[in-house]
């Protein structure tokens, strides 16, 4: 009878352990939404370091540096290359109806750009919708080329309607007459990261060339995270800057533009 009864209490005592140890190993064994939380996220991409220039951090690995640049990687990326034999026929575009009026100088190098933040109501009606412009800032070379042609600086006039619809305006600067912005601020240019202000006004208007027809196609953000909502508008007629002005200027810039990227089947109009 002892005999049997110890059995009894080994036996039992092995129950109980082997309870211990499975409920162990469920408490260890994480739930799905417990598991997708423990993966390494890279879904923050404030502190995420990019480049223009190739290697680790540049345009060829932009959409696998952190989730919010996964746009990188689409079918209706910016910029491409304009084939002026292939623009499409059927488009009925109009110029852009400007609504400009002065800015305060505020000019920032934030590391990758020089940037020409803008003050005051700045609007553009285009075929029919208004867009609110925010900023123009430069790269060189041109990140749009034209059937081809790299031009040495390019500048875009960025504007928005809503969260989702923005629109640029990008102008192409070629050698000529000095340019006379860069006249009266290039040397004010911060060279690295930093901020340049003025109580001086420009007349934004007065940046662009006489003729306004443009090249038009749907497409994205040149920098991360480039997202695909910008109606773009490439203006057929360059800018002109000196040939001193735009080596002083390239250097600044550090060839901050981005390789062309496919069309992937999008169209090209032109306004008339």
């Amino acid at each position: 009878m002892k005999k049997t009864l110890n059995v009894i209490a080994i036996v039992t005592v092995l129950m109980l352990f082997g309870s211990c140890k499975n409920e162990t190993k469920k408490a260890e064994t994480p739930k799905p939404e417990v598991e997708e939380s423990l993966k390494v996220s890279k879904k923050d991409c404030n502190e995420v370091h990019w480049s223009h220039h190739k290697g680790e951090k540049g345009p060829e690995n932009w959409k696998d540096l952190c989730d919010g640049f996964a746009d990188c990687g689409g079918k209706s990326q910016s910029p491409i290359n304009i084939v002026t034999s292939n623009i499409s026929k059927e488009s009925k575009l109009v110029a852009p109806k400007f609504n400009y009026a002065k800015s305060a100088i505020n000019i920032v190098n934030n590391g990758h750009t020089v940037q020409f933040n803008i003050t005051g109501e700045n609007t553009v009606d285009l075929n029919g919708k208004d867009y609110k412009l925010l900023q123009f800032h430069y790269h060189a070379k041109s990140e749009h080329t034209i059937n081809g042609k790299y031009y040495p600086i390019e500048v875009h006039f960025v504007h928005q309607h809503s969260a989702t619809e923005y629109a640029v305006l990008g102008m192409m600067f070629e050698e000529g007459k000095p340019n006379k912005l860069f006249s009266k601020y290039l040397d004010k240019f911060p060279t690295s990261k930093g901020e340049f202000k003025s109580e001086d006004m420009v007349d934004v208007l007065s940046l662009f060339p006489s003729d306004k027809n443009y090249y038009n196609y749907q497409g994205s953000l040149t920098t991360p995270p480039c997202s695909e909502v910008v109606n773009w508008h490439v203006l057929k007629t360059p800018l002109t800057a000196s040939k001193e002005q735009i080596a002083q200027f390239s250097k600044i810039l550090n060839s901050n533009y981005r390789p062309i990227m496919p069309l992937n089947g999008r169209t090209v109009g032109q306004s008339n």
